[in-house]
């Protein structure tokens, strides 16, 4: 038997994209399933090109295709859907017309703060839910469903473990150290150059990546330490580049939205020894890995770097560690060898209809589904508040996760983008004259 699995989602760009394309060849490798991409906006053309080199179907722009859409969930046995925050993905999950399928959702964020919070009913929408982190069995929107011992299962977002260069082992010179990853203080911590600098590092400190390079720089400067730090912006290259580390100094904004965290598996695959300023997702990941030091607040972390940068002995301590690295269920096959469980055991359920309940309009208004999205967070009433020209005072303010502030990841600019209503207009004017003082 070989089950069509259709794998859904708004687009199959940065971590997800590296994830799914791993998954499916490696399932390919294992064999006994065909896997197809879909998804809502237009494809990348890393997409495009590796699906034409594998012989993997694709079909894309599927919001403004409906037809196509329909079509596609007929001609699969099951939908992998990939979950996150998006406008597009919210407007489809909240359709009552679309054909029944089997459908298992696998979660790309932890669901634990606006705008990527789980909504309520998400539990209820798939034949069976998967998480990318443990930690995520915590958020607010799946405390009753916990409590009730529902069938929630946990698979690691992950790539696997990947092959990495050694790193380059230096005599003399002052301890190397990097950040890489996303630079945006919706994943980035907000205060990473004060953080770095009350390190006192020796040497300069490399960081690779962005949109948001630029900023940092800026704020580098303003600090009066622009030759403190080496900002590269984002780079195609990272396995060079962590070749050139000792230490990945890695400290993210309390609220973030991630899962996986595979820079951290490339860190420990590397040599690089990871220090972490994060949620108990990253604490899981290193426990997983077996590697790794994690602080809890920003003055431990802050501690922790000066230490392992001035003093050698525990530098080379935590090295053997990261050269113990094995197999865990990071690895590719077992992360795979779960899924092909999880697609028999969805495979055995009959297709149905499937929509996400809270509102009742079969057409609803784009600002609908943007507080339905929030439902049961302070985000929702203040929208509420803004669509009736209420004004921020300095406590909705203080509150508002960054997240909600990014012109993408399901805040109120992103569906901007996407659908012209006034009343999404309101907020996002609001937004922006705050933005601008």
């Amino acid at each position: 038997m070989n089950i069509r699995v259709l794998h859904l989602a708004p687009h199959y760009g940065g971590g997800v994209g590296t994830v799914v394309r791993a998954l499916i060849a490696e399932s390919r490798r294992l064999g006994g399933y065909t896997h197809r991409l879909a998804c809502l906006e237009a494809a990348s053309e890393i997409t495009r090109s590796w699906a034409g080199r594998l012989g993997v179907g694709l079909a894309d722009r599927l919001h403004w295709d409906d037809a196509a859409l329909k079509q596609v969930l007929r001609d699969t046995d099951l939908v992998h859907l990939h979950w996150w925050h998006h406008p597009l993905l919210n407007a489809m999950m909240h359709r009552w017309d679309l054909p029944p399928f089997r459908c298992v959702l696998w979660t790309h964020v932890n669901g634990h703060h606006p705008p990527q919070n789980f909504p309520p009913g998400l539990i209820d929408y798939p034949d069976l839910l998967v998480l990318a982190t443990s930690w995520s069995l915590k958020a607010p929107a799946l405390a009753e469903a916990v409590t009730q011992g529902r069938d929630i299962r946990v698979v690691r977002s992950s790539a696997g473990l990947p092959q990495m260069p050694p790193r380059v082992e230096r005599g003399d010179g002052p301890v190397r150290v990097g950040y890489v990853g996303t630079v945006d203080p919706i994943k980035m911590h907000p205060d990473f150059i004060r953080l770095c600098l009350e390190a006192d590092i020796p040497g300069r400190i490399v960081v690779a990546g962005g949109p948001c390079h630029e900023n940092l720089r800026a704020a580098a400067k303003s600090a009066g330490a622009e030759d403190r730090f080496e900002i590269l912006g984002p780079i195609d290259d990272v396995p060079t580049l962590m070749s050139r580390l000792d230490v990945l100094a890695y400290p993210l904004n309390s609220q973030h939205y991630g899962t996986g965290e595979q820079v951290l598996l490339e860190s420990v695959a590397a040599g690089v020894l990871p220090v972490v300023l994060g949620t108990e997702n990253e604490r899981e990941t290193l426990d997983l890995l077996g590697c790794g030091l994690s602080a809890e607040t920003e003055e431990d972390f802050v501690t922790l770097l000066r230490q392992i940068t001035t003093d050698t002995t525990i530098l080379r301590r935590e090295y053997r560690r990261c050269a113990a690295l094995s197999d865990s269920e990071l690895d590719l096959n077992k992360i795979m060898t779960a899924w092909h469980r999880i697609y028999d055991q969805v495979f055995e359920f009959p297709s149905k209809p499937h929509r996400i309940c809270g509102i009742d309009l079969a057409n609803p208004h784009p600002h609908e589904l943007l507080l339905a999205s929030c439902q049961g967070t302070k985000l929702a009433d203040l929208y509420s508040r803004l669509i009736k020209h209420a004004t921020f005072d300095e406590e909705d303010w203080q509150d508002i996760p960054m997240g909600c502030l990014a012109k993408t990841r399901g805040s109120c600019f992103h569906y901007e983008k996407f659908y012209d209503d006034p009343a999404l207009k309101q907020i996002a004017e609001a937004f922006q004259s705050r933005l601008a003082r």
